[in-house]
């Protein structure tokens, strides 16, 4: 009986099954029980092929003969499967070597039974006949058509571009539209081609391009973030016998972030303390870059970190702000980098609280080079502060700067203005800025104000030179700028002249030295300095005056007692000073054993003004045999040497067991009775002194031809060897006299100086300073002549030592006195001035006095 399948069957086949059964039913000894089966087979090619044959019979009694298998064509046939006479499982297998050989096999495990072919190829196609014969039942007959199945040989896959893609599509912008091309070559029957979008069948565009190839096209318009990753795959397949064959590639997209954040934005920030910022970036693909920037610049100051994925990125900078930043943006970029003109941002005011930041300039308008005195300056104070300053001073040199209108000093907010500046202004400059974190100061700025040469020290030097003495009289000026060039002249009572330049010389851009030697009493009178500079003349000179000098006088007033508040072993001797001798000078005390004369003790006193001298009495060495009794001498010395002593004798003394009582050490009568012989001794001299001056007078102006006619406005005439004082004016004149013999004094003179032989010599009594252009008029504009160099150090006699550094009294000054003392010499009126100089002499305070003038004397 046969089973038809119409509609599985072809025309062609279903004619070869027809005329396959008409020659089985034509053939001999064919009886009318066989039964024949037709069915369609199909087989891979290259695979193996399975014909199916049913061997078991009807009936259980009954068992297979013979299985033999014939194809289309063949009249004998091309295997058999023979039983007969044997056990099923040893029947014998025969397989046409022409036909299949050793490729088919008989299965009979199987249900049913089948002839199994190896390597099917497309020659093994046909129609093949399965005949079983059992030993009872009628004969039974198979027909089956094996069909070769030829799959797809090749798959390719095809994007926008046209280019092969495989694994991957892309990556594509986030927008674009997405073709995809699938491309199937070969196969019999042609196979179906079909798209699966993530798994899920999709509808494509099948093109059949030529023989053997099938295409078909899909397409996605305007492809979004949710397509990434998504995957395509093309399946191509023309039977069941074997999977599809099919290519899946993914699709890879390019995304700009989503959203850009700075998680926490403070609201103050402290400068200088360290501070971390993170930013987050999502969306991106591939993984975002991060860029900070500050003011629109890549902000390179700190450390910046990053963690994160392929679509989230966190960075982070840590950093100290500066006052820099105060005002500033800080601000967080995330961008795609694969991507343009996508990037997202996010960004914070920078609130960065500091001290003030201070800077002091000069008036723009101003040049520094060029401020003299008499301009008007000001400086800019420019100030960053956060929170604001709530303060502004200013200082110069390190003193607080007031407004004071009057001095032509004013303050504003953020300047300073100085109206009409002097040279005293010049200095640093400096404003400083308080806010409610600190105060800070700006960088100093010097301010140079340039001005004519004044002197260094405005007040008159007095200078106490003996006769042919060797003087290096030191002028220096202040200046700006200090290259000066000067101007010495020389002035008395009644000569005054210009000292050649070759007579001084600049030791330095601003200091002359002028080497000057007295050679008589007129060469004693007043030495000016004048300096010149760029900017002008000097105003007011420098003045020396230049009076003798001689040995101290004796200290006065000298008196004994014990401090107060203080234990018996101390004594006090305090004396007044007597003239200095024009110079400098110490005190000495020398404190003699008065019984055998050895010296107990020596102090020195640096004190001009008020010399002391304080006794530790417990310091003296021990005493020998009498009662202890000192004789003190006291006296001045100075350069021209040791001046007169003043002698305190007798000054008893405790016992030492008396002296730890706390009662006085001194005996009271021998020193009221020392000191009533001093007195009396003093007052002795000065009568001797009256007498012979009197009797001089008298022998050399006797009669009525000296007589003194004195006007009663006038002011009583001075005791011979004192001093005239008289004053003219703002002007204070001092005239210091002693009297001498002079046969030569006129009849009826009214205080007339008197000539001296036939040369007329008038003494420069008068000493008073100079000031004014009058001193300084030069002969050529009618002022005096040049007086000769006499008085002026020889440049031969320039290099011998100076008496004063070369004596032995020299050298102990030097070693007692303070080093802002050592060089002082002289000594200006009304306060001392210091000095550089060696040979310069001090005289006292109130007057000047000489020893003696030699020359004409004044009749009295």
């Amino acid at each position: 009986m046969f089973k038809w399948r119409c509609c599985e069957m072809r025309p062609v086949v279903w004619f070869i099954i027809v005329a396959m059964w008409q020659r089985v039913v034509a053939q001999d000894g064919m009886d009318e029980e066989t039964e024949t089966v037709v069915s369609s087979v199909g087989a891979v090619l290259g695979r193996s092929a399975t014909l199916p044959c049913e061997i078991e019979p009807n009936i259980r009694e009954d068992r297979v003969y013979m299985v033999l298998w014939y194809r289309d064509g063949h009249a004998k046939p091309i295997y058999s499967f023979d039983v007969r006479g044997r056990p099923f499982n040893k029947a014998l297998h025969w397989s046409d070597p022409k036909m299949f050989g050793p490729r088919a096999y008989f299965v009979t495990v199987s249900k049913p039974a089948s002839l199994t072919l190896d390597g099917v190829q497309l020659d093994d196609e046909g129609v093949y006949r399965c005949r079983v014969d059992f030993k009872t039942s009628r004969t039974r007959n198979f027909a089956l058509n094996l069909t070769v199945i030829v799959p797809p040989h090749q798959m390719l896959l095809y994007d926008n571009s046209g280019r092969d893609v495989n694994g991957v599509v892309g990556p594509l912008e986030e927008g674009a539209d997405l073709i995809l091309t699938c491309e199937v070559r070969g196969g019999r029957p042609p196979p179906t081609v079909s798209w699966f979008v993530n798994d899920k069948m999709s509808e494509g565009k099948l093109e059949a391009i030529g023989n053997h190839v099938t295409v078909n096209r899909l397409e996605v318009a305007n492809v979004r973030r949710d397509h990434l990753n998504s995957t395509f795959k093309c399946q191509a397949s023309n039977t069941k016998l074997m999977m599809p064959a099919e290519k899946t590639v993914s699709l890879e997209l390019l995304l700009r972030p989503l959203s850009v954040i700075i998680t926490r934005k403070p609201h103050q920030m402290i400068a200088d303390q360290e501070y971390t910022i993170r930013c987050r970036v999502e969306g991106s693909r591939p993984k975002a870059t991060v860029t900070w920037t500050r003011e629109n610049r890549v902000f390179r100051r700190g450390k910046i970190t990053e963690e994160g994925n392929e679509t989230t990125v966190v960075s982070a900078v840590t950093f100290a702000p500066v006052p820099e930043d105060d005002g500033t943006f800080l601000k967080c970029i995330g961008d795609n980098p694969k991507l343009i003109s996508v990037a997202q941002e996010d960004s914070f005011k920078l609130n960065v609280v500091y001290p003030p930041q201070v800077q002091l300039n000069l008036g723009t308008t101003l040049n520094p080079d060029d401020i003299k005195e008499g301009d008007d300056v000001y400086f800019e104070c420019n100030i960053r502060a956060n929170p604001k300053e709530h303060k502004i001073t200013w200082y110069h040199d390190g003193e607080l700067v007031t407004q004071n209108m009057s001095s032509g000093i004013i303050i504003s907010t953020h300047s300073l203005v100085l109206q009409s500046v002097t040279r005293k202004q010049s200095g640093d400059y400096s404003c400083v800025a308080s806010n409610s974190r600190g105060e800070k100061s700006s960088v100093p700025v010097r301010l140079r104000v340039r001005f004519a040469p004044v002197c260094k020290d405005e007040e008159v030097t007095i200078i106490g030179a003996s006769l042919d003495e060797v003087l290096k009289v030191r002028c220096q000026v202040s200046a700006d700028p200090a290259e000066v060039n000067f101007v010495w002249q020389f002035n008395n009572s009644g000569e005054s002249f210009d000292v050649s330049p070759a007579r001084f010389a600049t030791s330095s851009a601003n200091v002359s030295e002028l080497m000057y030697t007295p050679a008589s009493q007129r060469d004693y009178g007043t030495l000016t300095c004048w300096g010149k500079n760029v900017i002008g003349r000097q105003q007011e000179p420098c003045v020396f005056q230049v009076v003798p000098a001689a040995k101290p006088g004796p200290p006065t007033n000298c008196t004994l007692r014990a401090p107060v508040n203080r234990t018996s072993e101390i004594l006090d001797v305090e004396c007044r000073p007597g003239y200095d001798g024009g110079l400098p000078q110490i005190f000495m005390l020398e404190a003699y054993d008065a019984n055998n004369m050895k010296m107990r003790l020596n102090l020195t006193s640096l004190n001009q003004e008020f010399p002391l001298f304080r006794l530790e009495l417990n310091d003296l060495p021990p005493w020998e045999g009498s009662p202890p009794a000192l004789r003190l001498v006291i006296y001045g010395m100075n350069a021209k040497g040791k001046g007169e002593k003043v002698m305190l004798e007798d000054i008893m003394l405790n016992d030492a067991e008396k002296r730890t009582d706390g009662g006085t050490n001194i005996s009271m009568l021998p020193m009221a009775a020392l000191l009533t012989g001093s007195l009396l001794t003093l007052a002795l001299g000065v009568f001797v002194v009256v007498v012979i001056t009197m009797k001089r007078r008298h022998r050399h102006c006797g009669g009525s031809h000296c007589a003194l006619q004195l006007d009663p406005k006038q002011p009583k005439p001075p005791a011979p060897g004192s001093m005239l004082e008289i004053n003219t004016g703002d002007n204070r004149y001092v005239v210091a006299y002693t009297v001498k013999q002079n046969s030569d004094c006129p009849m009826g003179a009214q205080l007339t100086v008197c000539t001296t032989g036939s040369n007329d010599i008038r003494q420069p009594d008068i000493l008073n300073t100079p000031r004014g252009g009058d001193a300084a008029t030069p002969p050529s504009a009618g002022g005096p002549l040049p007086r000769p160099d006499a008085l002026f150090t020889p440049p031969s006699e320039r290099a011998k030592p100076n008496i004063f550094t070369n004596n032995t009294y020299q050298k102990q000054i030097e070693q007692a006195t303070p080093p802002e003392h050592c060089a002082t010499l002289g000594r200006s009126r009304p306060r001392p001035r210091d000095m550089s100089f060696s040979t310069f002499a001090t005289m006292r305070r109130d007057h000047i006095i000489a020893d003696s003038i030699p020359g004409p004397e004044s009749c009295v």
